[in-house]
């Protein structure tokens, strides 16, 4: 049985983009998702990757040295 990798979003890349955001807000981005008085920017960085509106493309580089480009989107979606 071969599982797809392509379907699940690994805690890896999952903290790239939450701090990759977080540093993006930080500098000034932006947000997204309308923010709270009370947040940071890591917790608005968490609201938009849990929310979903992110506009990124994770790639994904494999040993025979071949890429896919997979939408976060896919990743996020149930099923």
């Amino acid at each position: 049985m071969v599982l797809s990798l392509r379907s699940k979003l690994t805690k890896y890349e999952e903290t790239r983009i939450i701090g990759g955001r977080a540093l993006q807000l930080s500098m000034g981005a932006f947000p997204l998702v309308r923010p709270n008085a009370n947040d940071t920017s890591f917790t608005l960085a968490l609201r938009e990757f849990k929310a979903g509106v992110l506009p990124i493309v994770i790639r994904r580089r494999y040993p025979d040295n071949t890429y896919e480009d997979v939408p976060l989107q896919d990743l996020l979606r149930p099923g």
